[in-house]
């Protein structure tokens, strides 16, 4: 019975750290990117195109490093989304498209967000 106890309560634990560590690194992923979402859209709309440019890059590789990882973590789609929306805004940023900039990057916000709300390990998406 001491044995099962212990047993039981190494697996609780284990299984509790996994959860946490989790949670702390897609939010921590999250947070870098939402960082860096909200200074590209400072930057473009101050008139510094490269500037936005260069942050986008930087949100492009972060996601492309982090992906291995939250692919583990969230739903491909959710994270497919987020990826392509960062493309695109790219793309518009290139052309300097600065209505189809602003779309795409709302979408890249809402895809970060949806992530942190709905992807993120809690009790309730353990059912």
């Amino acid at each position: 019975m001491r044995r099962t106890l212990i047993l039981t309560l190494a697996v609780l634990s284990c299984a509790l750290a996994v959860c946490a560590l989790s949670r702390a690194a897609l939010n921590n992923t999250v947070e870098q990117a939402r960082q860096l979402h909200a200074q590209a859209l400072l930057a473009e709309n101050s008139g510094d195109a490269a500037r936005a440019d260069d942050l986008l890059a930087q949100l492009a590789q972060l996601w492309h490093d982090r992906a291995g990882l939250l692919e583990m973590l969230a739903s491909h789609d959710a994270l497919h989304d987020v990826s392509s929306a960062i493309a695109e805004a790219k793309i518009c940023l290139e052309c300097r498209d600065h209505d189809d900039y602003l779309r795409t990057m709302s979408t890249v916000k809402m895809g970060l967000e949806h992530l942190r709300d709905e992807e993120a390990v809690r009790w309730e998406n353990l059912y």
